[in-house]
């Protein structure tokens, strides 16, 4: 059997080994991640506090919102590791709802070019099938997309060009779950603004606003500002199977009020959406700040 010999150019994993601890060191010494900067290599802050504000610094938080988190991270006397105090704080300050209890009520989906609703709305159909849910895409904009998602999920597409056809097509829920795809446009444009309205006037659907991990910071305050005074109260961030710092939408979050819904975490159907928690969303904000940063660390 051949073997290949190791390249010269990476050096013996043996020289790579921490050094054994000394007679004097306590029974445990905690191995503290380290940060790349360039060639050079410089110690990440080991108290939980420096952690933390590491964490915020990578995702670009507000620095109003970056510190109130911080404030109810650390105010608990004993919490076991960072990830557990970044996850009070974020269920602190933020509200989260499980997705099932959202899907109680008829929804209407809407957000920006490239948020992925029609896309969004399929996800969430995926859950049921025809004698459950109902899928009306409400509109003029381009249905093509929802219609072949759908048509592989065995699931029909019911389309409502203006407000009252959307109401006329609500009366034939008969006791289903109605997921309306309101379609995409930036909510300063007033046509689109008022025809959400009018959706949502013409139907009682709570309206679900999608927001894509990758959006601007500029974009997704926009958006989420003008969604609360439409009487949103609800956001689901898309992306996330390719985008991992969600940053601008947790500020676009609190900017406008929103409940965390769920995210979208890949291509699937059956397994794209996962509810948002606290402890889920704060350890991917822990993990994906350590992925962008190059800081070598144990898994959280």
């Amino acid at each position: 059997m051949a073997f290949r010999r190791p390249s010269s150019g990476f050096a013996d994993p043996r020289s790579a080994r921490p050094a054994e601890p000394s007679a004097t060191a306590g029974a445990t010494q905690v191995m503290r991640p380290l940060i790349a900067t360039g060639s050079a290599m410089r110690d990440l802050p080991s108290d939980d506090r420096g952690f933390l504000t590491e964490v915020f610094r990578s995702h670009a938080l507000p620095a109003a919102l970056a510190e109130r988190l911080l404030d109810l991270a650390m105010a608990p006397a004993h919490a076991p590791r960072p990830v557990d105090r970044l996850a009070i704080a974020l269920a602190s300050h933020f509200n989260f709802l499980a997705l099932e209890e959202v899907l109680r009520a008829p929804v209407l989906l809407y957000g920006s070019p490239g948020s992925g609703v029609s896309t969004l709305a399929a996800k969430l159909a995926a859950r049921f099938d025809e004698r459950e849910v109902l899928v009306i895409a409400a509109g003029a904009h381009d249905t093509k997309q929802l219609a072949d998602d759908l048509e592989v999920l065995d699931l029909p597409l019911t389309l409502a060009a203006d407000a009252i056809a959307l109401r006329k097509a609500m009366g034939s829920a008969d006791g289903r779950l109605v997921i309306i795809d309101g379609g995409t446009g930036t909510l300063a444009d007033a046509a689109f603004k008022r025809r959400v309205h009018e959706f949502r006037e013409a139907t009682g659907a709570e309206g679900l606003l999608a927001l894509a991990a990758d959006a601007g910071s500029d974009e997704a305050a926009a958006q989420a500002a003008a969604a609360e005074r439409l009487g949103t109260r609800r956001l689901i961030i898309t992306k996330l199977d390719t985008v991992r710092s969600p940053g601008a939408v947790l500020a676009a979050a609190d900017l406008g009020k929103l409940a965390l819904v769920a995210g979208s975490i890949a291509p699937s159907y059956a397994f794209g959406m996962r509810n948002l928690t606290p402890e889920n969303l704060a350890r991917r904000l822990a993990g994906s700040a350590m992925r962008a940063e190059r800081w070598r660390a144990a898994p959280l």
